[in-house]
């Protein structure tokens, strides 16, 4: 690469000192006032000048940044905007007329904004996640189909540590995925953890026809009741510091358990807080502890009446 970035420097240096030498050591010209030379050997000496500073720009960003995407960045960005002001020039050059100037001008920038929409519109949705911060490193965030927790925010994409997809529940499946910044001008960003770190959570049983329910409702609450008691302290506690900021309809945190009759069995749903991050942890304590309790006593069934899964009594 060196040896290129030598060569085209060698290649550049001499077609400007041919041109630099039919146009003051020789008598050999084209118009009478000399102006396309003068005009060739001044864009040559421009393309010189940008090929050498985005050279040492590079090399700079190499030793001075750290990490290897934040020099691919860097690195990206300064190519593009040095070849862009490089064809600025040459516009300018070329086009001696004001109005023509003009146009040539307008012609640039809207192939530049065409060409370079994502990458301007990546650009202006970092700078609003820097503004709103709707989110921070450490949030658990979605972003249309894409779960997981803020590694890092960039200039052009934030990163996330994936979790769902082919994973049951909330948990982590080893995939780093990089979303475009553009998701914050038109996208839904959904936070788990900011102003308020609890979600609600359900869990289902389902109970035969003939079962005590009443029975079953009360093992239930109090099994759950002597796990779930510190979520439904500390979300108490930060629902009501969240309704200096918002307007909150509610402070009912309490695990609560809601009844339904189905056809062929007595749905069971009890809802709860609980932190993300604990989700499937909890909901695992929570279902083995109910189902523990439930089959000691004689007169609840758990399942329905088409189940091969009952269980013996």
């Amino acid at each position: 690469m060196r040896v290129i970035r030598r060569l085209n420097i060698v290649i550049l240096l001499i077609l400007i000192l041919f041109i630099a030498y039919i146009r003051y050591l020789t008598n050999f010209y084209i118009f009478e006032d000399r102006a396309l030379l003068d005009a060739l050997l001044i864009s040559l000496v421009v393309i010189f000048l940008a090929y050498i500073i985005n050279s040492v720009t590079g090399n700079l960003i190499l030793r001075k940044v750290s990490t290897a995407k934040d020099r691919y960045t860097l690195r990206k960005t300064a190519s593009i905007l040095i070849t862009a002001l490089a064809f600025a020039a040459l516009f300018a050059i070329w086009f001696k007329r004001t109005s023509t100037l003009l146009i040539a001008y307008g012609i640039l920038s809207a192939g530049v904004a065409i060409a370079l929409q994502d990458l301007l519109r990546n650009i202006a949705g970092g700078i609003l996640l820097i503004l709103y911060h709707p989110f921070k490193a450490g949030d658990r965030i979605q972003v249309e189909d894409n779960v997981g927790d803020v590694l890092d925010i960039g200039s052009i994409n934030t990163t996330i540590m994936e979790i769902r997809e082919w994973v049951d529940a909330d948990q982590y499946t080893g995939r780093i995925l990089h979303i475009p910044n553009s998701f914050a001008l038109n996208k839904t960003i959904k936070n788990y953890t900011r102003d308020y770190s609890f979600i609600w959570d359900e869990a289902r049983f389902l109970l035969i026809y003939g079962s005590n329910w009443k029975k079953a409702e009360g093992i239930v609450l109090n099994v759950a009741g002597s796990i779930l008691g510190e979520f439904e302290n500390l979300a108490q506690k930060e629902l009501r510091r969240m309704g200096q900021k918002y307007f909150i309809t509610t402070y009912d945190v309490q695990t609560k358990l809601y009844m339904k009759m189905e056809e062929n069995w007595i749905e069971m749903r009890l809802r709860y807080v609980v932190a993300p991050r604990k989700r499937r942890e909890i909901s695992h304590l929570l279902v083995s502890n109910i189902l523990e309790a439930l089959e000691k006593e004689k007169d609840i069934m758990v399942g329905t009446a088409t189940s091969i899964d009952l269980m013996d009594r």
